[in-house]
């Protein structure tokens, strides 16, 4: 099997016959009908019908360019980041952070000339270091804390990753500005029970790759997102409540309350890096660009 004959099997499925395939390929109708055949006898399936009507893939057919069609897409991109108008693009993988946000359209305003895509992907803990590992982000944000720091650190070893610190945050609680808890100072967990918790939702790998710092209690009733925004909607229209670094520049600020959990441990933030590959210079300037936004944010 090679490339030729799925971009063969593409071409055919959506053209409905091999005479106008043949066209379309600028190959002859017995070449293309030989390699066909060929790739049905190496995979031991048929991949077509042919008939009066036309050509129609088979059920094996339409499993076989799906997979076939991740292949050609990934190799169309391929060769387009070598065009001679191609401009590259840059990706971050991160917990959700809104502080990130400022940074990154600073970079599409520096970067401009040589970058035309800017990305900004808030995932998993899981998604993160396989984006970095994988080299589909050029960048991932996550935290480390002493219920994570040594499975993320044996992660990050498989992976051939590397954390580096930006800075050590404690844990706060986010609240609606109406919530009975919003005048308090400081909360205990202890204050939070009876409450509804909300939480990211993050992959169940039998590892604690948790992005919300505080567990969830026992008969304690959770509400799951993995979306920043519904998480945000949802604190704003209940009495419920959510744990994090409390590190928000957005707009949301006038929406929730950000209080500190009283004797709460640090949470080291840092950016995680493929030891395989050098830092770029978008890479370098965004790293400074959060050191400035989480300036005033930092415990000392």
């Amino acid at each position: 099997m090679n490339l030729q004959q799925c971009r063969y099997v593409e071409v055919v499925a959506r053209a409905g016959s091999f005479s106008q395939a043949a066209k379309e390929l600028y190959v002859t109708q017995p070449n293309l009908s030989s390699s066909i055949k060929d790739l049905e006898n190496e995979l031991g399936v048929q991949l077509f019908t042919r008939s009066n009507m036309g050509t129609r893939l088979t059920e094996d057919g339409h499993d076989f360019l799906k997979y076939a069609k991740r292949i050609i897409g990934e190799l169309n991109l391929l060769e387009q980041r070598y065009h001679s108008t191609f401009k590259k693009s840059f990706t971050v993988a991160s917990h959700h952070y809104d502080f990130l946000s400022i940074p990154l359209a600073k970079m599409a305003e520096q970067f401009g000339e040589d970058y035309q895509e800017f990305q900004l992907i808030e995932t998993t803990t899981k998604r993160i270091l396989e984006n970095v590992a994988n080299f589909e982000a050029d960048l991932g944000i996550i935290y480390l804390n002493d219920d994570n720091k040594h499975i993320l650190e044996r992660s990050l070893t498989n992976h051939d990753l590397e954390f580096t610190s930006l800075g050590d945050f404690p844990t706060r609680i986010f609240l609606r500005r109406q919530h009975p808890l919003a005048k308090n100072s400081e909360i205990s967990e202890a204050d939070l029970e009876g409450y509804q918790q909300v939480r990211f939702r993050q992959e169940k790998s039998g590892l604690n790759f948790d992005e919300d710092p505080l567990e969830v209690h026992q008969g304690q009733r959770i509400l799951y997102s993995n979306d920043r925004g519904t998480v945000m909607n949802l604190l704003c229209a209940s009495d419920a409540y959510a744990s994090g670094l409390g590190i928000v520049d957005s707009f949301i600020k006038e929406q929730i309350v950000l209080i500190p959990l009283k004797d709460s441990p640090s949470h080291t933030l840092g950016y995680v890096t493929n030891k395989k590959k050098k830092i770029s210079d978008i890479s370098s300037a965004f790293i400074q660009e959060i050191k400035k936004s989480l300036g005033s944010h930092t415990r000392t």
